[in-house]
């Protein structure tokens, strides 16, 4: 009895120890249930702790995107190198340019033992036909020459090429510029400018530091072309020296504005709207402003379009036209072609134009027609011409075979019409012919004729005929002009009984000989 009582008593507590435990699991179970999202088996906890972890990391990429201000200083040198393998193109256009098979033998001895002089005029020629097929040559020549003017004719030549072989000289003398001539440093600046080369970016900043009147503006040019956001928040927080002209502040104003870095919005739009700025400085950080491209610049360059400052507003236009899809940026720019000042007009029109803004043809039309500045009128055609647009092509075409405007107009028509090849051949042609015999419009028909040269189509060949028939001399010309890309059959007699004729001018004659490759007898 005694024995059953003792396994009892260890039944009970057994069940008591199991139901205490399943108790204790059962509120953990709860508790875990609360605290987990989803059924992804994630707590609330670790969520919290991850949230935490994501705004610290937040914070800490915030912090290390803010961008701070390059320190100016000694540049570090870069490693000599070679030029670059030439272009296969590039060698094969320049062959093309050579005057004989000699060519090129000639110019390699004259690299190797030409004067001053004549390699100076030597690499003018290499550098206008883009040649770089003594590229390796011309660099053991500036290795080895004393001369200065060679060794500038060197650097932009191979400014022109772009090739970065001598960028370790260049960056030496950025280092170190104040006891070489103004020309060799004004050439390393354009050099370093057209490679790239980011090693001169602390030279050229202690340049800028300096405030060397030699070296300031091809310093802010140079770092406009090698920079990135670090300089262009150096020059912003420079902005802000006492100590700058005007002159200074706006090349810097405008430099920052190419550089694109919108690290110095903030600092700019206070600038641009601060009325105690200097105007000229205002003006190009509206422009700036606009080359950010940031969406929230179109309400800051519209409030600032209120300004009396007519300068103002013209810079305005040009920030705005960086948003063709933003309707507030398109509203202004139509307020500004019908701005009280002519300029900001031209430029509203220049806008339309780049933007290629369609909505604005009907007002273009009225300036074209009704504007008081000749210069508005021409750019408003020359804008109506470049749209390709039905409403802007039947003005255009209407205004030529409008009998009472004066041909003055009518050439600036003509001109636009066929440089963009949109619309009014038809009635060009006709013009043409119609004016081909009437001496009191030769101004109009010496526009055609030289326009039509410019843009040869088969189509022309009457009015070709029509102008070799002339007695004019210019008439004819213009006539052999048109004849010269297309050689109509029709006209190739006409041009010989020209040749003949004992009573034809005689540059007439040598320009005919020369096209049909007549032979002397």
């Amino acid at each position: 009895m005694k024995f059953r009582k003792i396994i009892f008593a260890i039944f009970i507590f057994s069940f008591l120890t199991i139901s205490v435990y399943s108790q204790d699991n059962s509120a953990d179970d709860n508790t875990l249930n609360e605290n987990t999202l989803d059924g992804n088996g994630i707590s609330n906890d670790e969520v919290n702790l991850s949230s935490d972890n994501s705004s610290e990391a937040s914070e800490a990429e915030k912090n290390e995107s803010k961008v701070t201000a390059s320190k100016p200083g000694k540049s570090e040198i870069p490693n000599s190198k070679r030029p670059e393998k030439p272009d296969s193109e590039k060698v094969k256009a320049a062959k093309e340019k050579d005057e004989n098979d000699s060519t090129e033998k000639e110019y390699s001895q004259t690299i190797k033992y030409g004067l001053p002089s004549e390699l100076s005029d030597l690499i003018d020629k290499l550098i206008e036909n883009d040649d770089p097929r003594f590229s390796d040559d011309i660099y053991d020549l500036f290795q080895t020459t004393k001369n200065k003017s060679v060794q500038e004719k060197i650097l932009k030549y191979f400014t022109k090429l772009e090739d970065p072989c001598l960028e370790d000289f260049a960056v030496e003398i950025i280092n170190d510029p104040y006891d070489e001539k103004n020309e060799i440093v004004s050439a390393c600046f354009q050099y370093i400018s057209a490679v790239k080369t980011k090693e001169a970016v602390p030279a050229v900043l202690a340049l800028i530091e300096s405030e060397n009147e030699n070296y300031f503006n091809a310093a802010i040019a140079a770092i406009g072309e090698i920079g990135g956001p670090e300089e262009a928040v150096f020059l912003v927080e420079f902005l802000d020296r006492d100590d700058l002209t005007d002159a200074q502040r706006q090349i810097l104003m405008r430099t920052c504005g190419k550089m694109h870095a919108v690290e110095t919005w903030d600092r700019l739009v206070d600038i641009l709207n601060d009325e105690d700025e200097n105007s000229y400085v205002r003006m190009y950080a509206a422009e700036a402003i606009g080359l950010m491209e940031k969406k929230e610049s179109v309400p800051v360059l519209a409030e600032a379009f209120s300004s009396s400052d007519p300068n103002l507003r013209q810079y305005v236009i040009k920030g705005l036209l960086n948003f063709p899809d933003v309707v507030e940026a398109k509203n202004v720019i139509i307020q500004g072609i019908k701005d009280e000042h002519w300029r900001v007009r031209q430029e509203s029109i220049k806008a339309v134009k780049e933007m290629n803004f369609k909505d604005a043809v009907p007002y273009l039309i009225y300036r074209a027609k009704n504007d008081s500045e000749k210069v508005i009128k021409e750019d408003s055609i020359k804008t109506l011409a470049a749209m390709n647009n039905s409403e802007a092509n039947d003005f255009l075409i209407e205004q030529l075979k409008d009998k009472k405007l004066a041909d003055g107009t009518k050439k600036t028509i003509v001109a636009a019409l066929i440089a963009n090849d949109f619309a009014g051949e038809k009635e060009i042609i006709e013009l043409a012919l119609e004016c081909a015999e009437d001496d009191k419009r030769k101004d109009l028909r010496y526009e055609i004729g030289k326009q039509l040269a410019k843009k040869p189509k088969a189509s022309y060949e009457p009015v070709c005929l029509k102008f070799l028939a002339s007695k004019d001399v210019t008439t004819i010309s213009l006539g052999i002009d048109i004849y010269k890309n297309k050689h109509f059959s029709s006209a190739e007699d006409v041009m010989r009984n020209l040749y003949n004729d004992k009573k034809t001018n005689s540059s007439i004659k040598s320009r005919i000989k020369k096209i049909l490759e007549i032979e002397d007898e």
